[in-house]
């Protein structure tokens, strides 16, 4: 995400931290030196390689100061280890060599996430394997495949699976004083709330779901295996579409939770002040986790390992660590579905030259969001607006800073005048 190679401004950093400016400086003076040696007389790949981005202000390319400060950059997931060096960081793959990249896949300790938060499941997987040390050695955890038919183990599998589903369902009881059906299929997305992992697709479909659930005859309803849709995680502080999505999501669940047409079919649950303790009451307890970001935008992700560990079966598109998962255990044993990262740039550029063609069960969703049943309309339509206008007039405004009549001056104060700038006392008045 563009939003995490930080750029950080030349004169905020000069004032706040002069020495630490002074620094970079000079470990860019020497890195140019060293770039210029290497592709004599390339100056437009000095000007791409360089620690400083020009324009007003200039900025402090900080990923380019931490890859040249580095002895490895790791990309933590096989699809984001090509990207780093196909997408981010090509140039720097010419200077350094391929071997300063590599790829280690993020992992997770099946010591707090199947032994701590998943007891039964662990002294189950301990005691059809004889030992613990599958504990110590996560691989030894393939020898369960050969009793995945064995009748007496599913059922223990099961009643492990049923236990913390009543947990959880127990937890969300005590927290939001709702009651849910422990034997509903638990479908659960819990991460940080952010536009690319797409808790805003998860919640359009929730509504699709119950608009379909009102249209059924209650003979059809009978038929449908009731869901339980649970959500959790945190949004940063100034983040207000993330927050938006999370004041839809209470506003569906404040909704289908009391409505008796639906209710026993699906439910809602957004749970507050998600933390690892929480997970851990939650992880154990999903039929299905939902791994959706847009393709090429996760690193890796380790939730999906955490729910995959304690038999969760993973919704998810092909990206991060999604990808090696399903190689691990099959595309049979998965649900994966979307656009690969090779198809996004694409699928952008018709997005934002109005050529999408909607699905008439997205429109039904946001027609029911616009209708007021939820709550106030006008609230949503900033997060509606993020499907449906292709072009940011946003962005616009917040990218015109380098056009300003101020600047030109500056830079020709700085680099055909000669000149310094003065203050002017009460300049302002």
């Amino acid at each position: 995400m563009n939003e995490a190679l930080e750029k950080w401004s030349v004169p905020l950093l000069a004032q706040l931290l002069p020495r630490h400016m002074q620094i970079i400086f000079d470990i860019n003076l020497f890195h140019l030196q060293d770039v210029e040696r290497k592709f004599p007389g390339d100056r437009a790949r000095l000007a791409r390689m360089s620690l400083i981005e020009e324009g007003y202000p200039k900025q402090v390319r900080m990923a380019y100061l931490a890859v040249i400060g580095s002895h490895k950059v790791n990309g933590v997931a096989e699809l984001h280890s090509r990207l780093v060096k196909t997408d981010l960081f090509p140039d720097f793959v010419d200077y350094f060599g391929p071997s300063h990249f590599t790829n280690i896949t993020n992992g997770v300790t099946a010591r707090r996430w199947l032994l701590q938060c998943n007891p039964a499941l662990a002294k189950l997987i301990t005691e059809t394997l004889g030992s613990d040390d599958w504990l110590h050695d996560l691989a030894k955890l393939e020898q369960l495949t050969k009793y995945a038919k064995d009748k007496a183990f599913q059922q223990q599998f099961v009643a492990c699976k049923q236990a913390n589903k009543k947990r959880l369902c127990d937890y969300i009881t005590d927290t939001l004083g709702l009651r849910t059906n422990p034997k509903a299929l638990i479908d659960v997305q819990v991460k940080r709330i952010h536009e690319y992992k797409r808790q805003w697709m998860n919640i359009l479909g929730v509504i699709f779901r119950y608009l379909q659930i009102k249209k059924m005859s209650p003979a059809d309803r009978k038929r449908l295996v009731p869901r339980l849709s649970v959500f959790a995680g945190k949004a940063a502080p100034g983040y207000y579409i993330a927050k938006s999505c999370i004041r839809l999501i209470n506003a569906v669940a404040s909704v289908i939770n009391v409505d008796k047409d639906v209710c026993d079919y699906l439910q809602v649950a957004f749970l507050p002040d998600y933390s690892v303790s929480l997970a851990e009451v939650i992880i154990p307890a999903s039929d299905i986790s939902e791994h959706i970001s847009t393709a090429g935008t996760e690193a890796s992700g380790t939730s999906n390992m955490k729910f995959a560990l304690s038999g969760g079966l993973i919704l998810g598109t092909w990206d991060g660590a999604n990808i090696e998962i399903v190689e691990a255990i099959g595309e049979e044993n998965a649900y994966i579905f979307g656009h690969l990262t090779e198809d996004v740039p694409r699928l952008r550029a018709q997005h934002s030259l109005g050529q999408t063609q909607y699905p008439a069960e997205l429109l039904e969703a946001i027609d029911f969001i616009r209708s007021g049943a939820l709550d106030d309309p006008g609230v949503f339509e900033p997060l509606i607006s993020t499907l449906f206008e292709g072009k940011d007039y946003f962005n616009t405004v917040a990218k015109m800073g380098r056009f300003s009549s101020d600047r030109a001056v500056m830079q020709y104060a700085e680099e055909i005048w000669n000149v310094e700038a003065i203050k002017v006392p009460n300049a302002g008045a």
